[in-house]
């Protein structure tokens, strides 16, 4: 039984990927940059948003904390009201079942908290880190530790779950278990402790010692 899960927001519990390839694909075209939509999606998922920017901040001779900045702002348009992805309820709700805790650990603002709110999430989570903390982003593991640290949690019992290697490298760097949301079937991260394909298959995990 895993008694700490710590959860990444975007694509492991929540739907967003969509408006954040508008946003992304937005930003992109007005700085001229031409690209492969279906190449750029695997590029943010084996890597991230930010990479990205960056990556062509420079190419362009642009100022990467403005790019961000101005990606975010269009995100924030597009990322209306984003859903929950199958079983994330039942998820979360399997953790507290079992006595267990969630905690939320993403690089979105604190609006993450919002959504959760209005679908009936918020209260089965003991704590959240957002990147409105002075965090390092993940995989460095300072602001896994952080919760591991604050709520006594035993490493061998607490489970990073998140969609993306650089999730799986943050509880590996942390000395936790990790599992891998591989939501797109890109059998790209081996590391992990557990690979899933949906949500529900995590709920077993939750419910029995393993």
């Amino acid at each position: 039984m895993y008694l700490g899960v710590v959860w990444d927001f975007d694509g492991t519990l929540y739907d967003t990927y969509t408006a954040i390839m508008k946003a992304l694909t937005q930003t992109l075209q007005e700085i001229n940059v031409t690209f492969d939509r279906q190449e750029l999606y695997r590029t943010i998922k084996e890597g991230s948003v930010h990479g990205v920017l960056e990556k062509y901040a420079a190419q362009q001779q642009l100022a990467a904390p403005a790019l961000v900045a101005h990606y975010h702002d269009i995100e924030q348009q597009y990322q209306s009201a984003p859903q929950p992805l199958p079983s994330a309820l039942e998820a979360c709700q399997a953790v507290v079942a079992a006595g267990g805790q969630n905690f939320l650990l993403t690089h979105r603002d604190r609006s993450a908290l919002a959504y959760l709110k209005n679908d009936g999430l918020l209260d089965l989570f003991t704590d959240f880190v957002t990147s409105d903390q002075a965090f390092k982003r993940k995989p460095d593991p300072e602001s896994l530790n952080y919760l591991v640290d604050k709520y006594d949690l035993p490493r061998a019992q607490t489970l990073m779950v998140g969609d993306r290697l650089l999730d799986v490298q943050a509880g590996i760097n942390a000395g936790v278990k990790t599992c891998f949301y591989d939501i797109d079937g890109f059998h790209n991260v081996s590391q992990a402790t557990i690979t899933i394909q949906q949500l529900s298959d995590l709920i077993p995990y939750f419910q029995n010692t393993k």
